[in-house]
């Protein structure tokens, strides 16, 4: 295993000397539940799973085959630049998981943005929103380890219960959305008294020096937002009032201080004020016949969006997918270096190369970006 440097990573484009990228191995299926279901909800609409909480959508060997080629080439390609790329640990099979609650089939640690947030020299292990996720943070303890011996912090959110009733849907309530027929068929058990949980994920914040954006949608998030105050109160963080749903990487990604892309304008009146100052660039729209189609044996858990989920290397070098040229000409034209890496399944997958992607060691410091 490569050597670590100390952690240290505040933001979204300094120099990137170091990174964890996800793995696929055994992402041969989907746990159907109600977690999985209301966090993806927007995507996977209308329910694509009769029979409750205990299905397995099953996903074709060769399209898993072709993931982990397509990870694979990030992890060379980021290699190439010069970063030290750290891999999880990955399980020889399939995984079944248990609570006290409920069952599930572990997930990989392939999106590694989403149970853990590097804030400086932090780790924050997160308190996941699906169920089949919860143990996936085990998968990267061999090289969190090594940072912590190394004189890193390590907090976690409270590690979340995910009972029946532990998910607060005022999100899709306050757009008229029901999902009564996702909850009612939750086989989960119940936690008397538990009510809703402190429950989040990393990829719905983005760090910026000193300020952390933060995305909070509903009172599971809400809870997580006062946690983070009051762990790291050196840091300011600020509220996006639901931008989106959960995960914000899609809809905002600074690129260096001073610009960012945005995935329309409507989005810039969440943003703090400073920000709302920030040269934008405007992805060019995808539309769905650039995709693979799923519908034969499964469905989307990733919007069309995705293909605007990069990641900075420095804040004149970008990896995006070499699938949205489109992107590529927009961002060459605006002067940055592209590396373009294929990455076929993404919506299929539920993530782009921010979310493969935990960056542990960038040189930037903690300083301020928005005053």
């Amino acid at each position: 295993m490569p050597q670590t440097l100390p952690l240290n990573s505040y933001d979204e484009w300094s120099p990137l000397q170091e990174v964890i990228v996800g793995s696929a191995e055994h992402y041969t299926a989907h746990h159907v539940d109600t977690s999985f279901q209301l966090f993806y909800y927007d995507n996977v609409t209308p329910d694509p799973a009769s029979g409750g909480g205990q299905d397995l959508l099953q996903i074709p060997q060769q399209l898993v085959d072709e993931l982990n080629e397509d990870v694979t080439g990030l992890a060379e390609a980021l290699a190439a630049c010069g970063v030290t790329v750290h891999r999880p640990a990955t399980p020889d099979k399939d995984i079944g998981i248990r609570s006290p609650f409920w069952d599930a089939r572990a997930t990989p640690a392939l999106n590694v943005r989403d149970n853990t947030i590097i804030l400086g020299d932090t780790i924050v292990e997160t308190a996941p929103h699906v169920r089949a996720r919860i143990f996936e943070n085990d998968l990267l303890k061999p090289v969190l380890y090594r940072y912590f011996e190394d004189g890193a912090r390590w907090q976690s959110m409270p590690r979340p219960a995910l009972a029946r009733g532990s998910l607060d849907t005022a999100y899709f309530t306050r757009q008229g959305i029901d999902v009564t027929h996702v909850t009612d068929t939750d086989t989960a058990l119940p936690l008397d008294g538990l009510g809703l949980e402190l429950i989040f994920d990393g990829a719905q914040c983005m760090r910026l020096g000193r300020d952390v954006l933060v995305n909070a949608a509903n009172y599971n998030h809400q809870l997580a937002l006062r946690w983070l105050r009051q762990t790291l109160p050196h840091l300011r963080f600020h509220l996006l009032d639901a931008i989106a749903d959960s995960h914000i990487d899609s809809v905002v990604v600074p690129l260096r201080p001073g610009l960012m892309l945005l995935r329309e304008p409507k989005y810039l009146s969440y943003l703090p004020k400073a920000m709302q100052a920030w040269d934008v660039i405007y992805p060019p729209a995808m539309d769905e016949g650039a995709f693979p189609d799923y519908t034969d044996f499964g469905f989307n858990i990733a919007s069309r969006y995705i293909d605007m989920n990069v990641l900075s290397v420095d804040e004149h070098t970008v990896v995006v997918n070499s699938l949205y040229p489109e992107l590529i000409r927009v961002l060459e034209d605006r002067g940055f270096t592209v590396v373009p890496v294929r990455h076929r399944h993404r919506r299929l997958a539920g993530g782009g190369f921010h979310c493969f992607t935990l960056d542990t060691v960038r040189a930037g410091a903690c300083e301020d970006y928005l005053n």
